[in-house]
């Protein structure tokens, strides 16, 4: 698979500090969804992104590079992290200089989390990315805590309906259990132009 060469190319609390790219794979959702565990399943590593249960610990623009100038881009969590307002206000700052500003090749893929389901912060999130006329997909991570009376076609449905998306463009997974990375991994590769 090709996403397990990638590697830490760097981190910046300013996305105008950043370097042109070709096409750009950025992650966004709220504080705690698993961000970065999904980074880590998808490219098969376990310790490429920081992982914690502490909401919030990603803190800066996280950028690691696939080939030359082809990034995975971890952004912040929005939401409940336990940090001041000041920093909060930093964290959007960041998210929308890195999504909108930037003019390189770019999707966007939200993270939301299966068993507590989508919140308001993601529907905003969402609605906002479409505002701004940006790509973007839907990772339902956490799959592995929904209770088995739900399929995943279930789980992929209902995201499809409340999101108002193609089905094609929502990927249900499980960073912890590592499953439902092979279609999301191809479609990381195929957007991304990588052979």
């Amino acid at each position: 698979m090709l996403l397990d060469k990638t590697v830490f190319f760097m981190a910046t609390s300013d996305a105008k500090t950043l370097p042109q790219s070709v096409a750009e794979v950025v992650f966004v959702g709220r504080s705690n969804v698993g961000k970065s565990s999904v980074i880590n399943a998808l490219c098969s590593k376990k310790n490429l992104a920081r992982t914690s249960k502490t909401p919030g610990r990603t803190r800066s623009i996280n950028v690691y590079s696939i080939v030359i100038k082809k990034w995975l881009i971890d952004l912040p969590g929005y939401g409940f992290a336990k940090v001041s307002f000041k920093e909060k206000e930093l964290w959007n700052k960041m998210i929308e200089e890195c999504i909108v500003q930037r003019k390189s090749k770019k999707t966007v893929y939200v993270i939301v989390d299966g068993f507590v389901g989508p919140t308001e912060l993601d529907f905003y999130m969402v609605c906002w990315l479409k505002e701004h006329k940006v790509s973007f997909k839907i990772i339902v991570n956490k799959c592995d805590k929904v209770p088995n009376i739900i399929s995943q076609e279930e789980i992929k449905n209902k995201a499809t309906e409340l999101f108002k998306i193609d089905s094609e463009n929502v990927f249900t997974v499980s960073a912890k259990k590592r499953n439902g990375f092979d279609k999301l991994q191809w479609d990381i590769i195929r957007f991304l132009g990588i052979k």
